[in-house]
């Protein structure tokens, strides 16, 4: 655990805290120190007097990043983590969500798996997928979250037939900051997948932006088995936090030159921000370019093959979540996917 601040009296609110969970901190007195311990640590707590020291070293992009402040200096804290990219936390008033967001490294459980979905065009199926998904890993026993991160795509929680649940929804955490518990019981649930939907004010409240998407991400790995993001095909800055969090990024794309020019526009802004990122294929009516010839063009493996089914558009229309029948195409593609995503990897991001 490293552990950076020269300020005594929030050093000793990070010790105590560090120390409750039975852990080490170790503190790196030069920028040469700094610099190697960086990627190494299992977790960085950078008090807010040690902030500009770390972002003027430009150090290489993380998770477990925690800015610390005391109580009396919230703005300043929340500014160093939006540009640090990292958690906020004030102490003491929040020294309980520190150790609950450091307590995995403890008990060695495994992070929540990130797997985000994305398309290449409109209307090729992105959210219907992603939803699917979560409802087959959730058929297998995992605790699952749907995250819904485009404020314009009308609300996946209208696509599970959800929209009537209770629960919150994305402007509900417009002010969230660090590590935000369990979001299980506060959250609809649908068929066993706990669903954060955007509603009619998220844009409004500024619920999407990244410290609010970073806080979120962080805590539902903590507490839940699999985390799958539909995200927007418009590029915004704050998506950066949700691609550096992702095992698997899952670009849609349309079977048809204009899907593949549309697939490879996205593609470049997508590649450099992603670990690994893969293509699923949209074939259907008019849309018949052979998927392996797809994939070859964009230069990305082959995750999978989304056939059109009539009966899917028929379903949302009813309120009946994507995915059923068990033997519907779509399902079948969601149970390839998790056998391969998820279950082998066994849900380490």
């Amino acid at each position: 655990m490293l552990v950076l601040t020269a300020d005594a009296v929030l050093a000793r609110h990070l010790l105590s805290v560090v120390a409750a969970l039975g852990l080490e901190a170790d503190e790196a007195s030069t920028d040469d120190l700094l610099r190697s311990a960086w990627r190494g640590a299992a977790a960085v707590l950078v008090g807010a007097d040690q902030a500009a020291r770390v972002a003027g070293l430009v150090l290489p992009s993380r998770t477990g990043v925690h800015v610390v402040g005391r109580d009396d200096e919230r703005a300043e804290t929340y500014a160093w983590a939006s540009r640090l990219h990292a958690a906020a936390v004030l102490l003491p008033e929040a020294a309980p969500d520190l150790a609950a967001a450091l307590a995995g490294l403890v008990s060695g459980d495994d992070r929540g798996r990130v797997l985000v979905l994305t398309g290449g065009s409109g209307g090729v199926g992105t959210s219907s997928l992603a939803a699917a998904l979560a409802l087959s890993a959730a058929a297998d026993g995992r605790r699952v979250l749907l995250l819904d991160a485009d404020p314009v795509g009308g609300g996946v929680d209208v696509l599970l037939g959800a929209e009537h649940l209770a629960g919150w929804r994305w402007s509900r955490f417009a002010s969230a900051r660090g590590h935000l518990g369990d979001l299980a019981g506060q959250l609809p649930r649908c068929d066993g997948v706990d669903v954060l939907a955007v509603d009619r004010t998220a844009l409004e409240s500024g619920a999407l932006g990244e410290v609010q998407l970073a806080a979120v991400l962080d805590s539902a790995a903590a507490s839940h088995d699999l985390v799958v993001v539909d995200l927007p095909r418009a590029a915004h800055p704050a998506h950066d936090v949700v691609l550096r969090r992702a095992a698997t990024v899952l670009l849609v794309a349309r079977a048809d030159v204009r899907g593949v020019a549309s697939a490879d526009a996205c593609l470049r802004g997508l590649a450099p921000r992603c670990r690994e990122l893969e293509v699923v294929v949209r074939r259907g009516r008019g849309h018949r370019l052979d998927p392996e010839v797809v994939a070859e063009t964009l230069d990305l493996p082959l995750a999978g093959v989304l056939e059109e089914d009539p009966a899917l558009l028929a379903a949302a229309e009813r309120g009946d979540p994507p995915g059923h029948p068990a033997r519907s195409p779509l399902a079948r593609l969601c149970r390839e996917l998790c056998d391969r995503l998820v279950r082998t990897g066994e849900l380490v991001a």
